[in-house]
């Protein structure tokens, strides 16, 4: 089936992990490292929501009294691969969605003449 902006899933999800890993690694190496999450998290809402709330919770059960430091390092490989990597499949698939939902708003004219 021909879609109407075939291409604007790919476009996205390329604009959203290019955003991501300038954002991650561009604030590594400084004291502001732990902030990086809060550019990315609006873009994947509802994704990042469940993730904050799961490891808030996971790392409360773990490490009840004192967090260790190779903990904290752990996580932000974790949440590195979650908001770049799974942030990027999220926005492919709304990409994807919206040009399924303007190409059944706005159907592609037939080249075909019924005679």
């Amino acid at each position: 089936m021909k879609r109407r902006l075939p291409k604007l899933a790919r476009w996205l999800a390329g604009i959203y992990l290019i955003f991501g890993l300038v954002v991650f690694f561009g604030s590594l190496g400084s004291d502001s490292h732990s902030w990086w999450p809060i550019f990315l998290y609006p873009v994947i809402w509802p994704l990042s929501f469940g993730f904050q709330l799961g490891s808030s919770l996971l790392m409360d059960a773990v490490f009840p009294d004192q967090t260790p430091a190779w903990a904290y390092v752990t996580y932000d490989c974790v949440a590195a691969f979650f908001y770049i990597g799974v942030g990027s499949v999220w926005v492919w698939c709304l990409g994807r969605i919206f040009s399924i939902v303007v190409t059944r708003i706005f159907p592609l004219k037939d080249d075909k003449i019924v005679a």
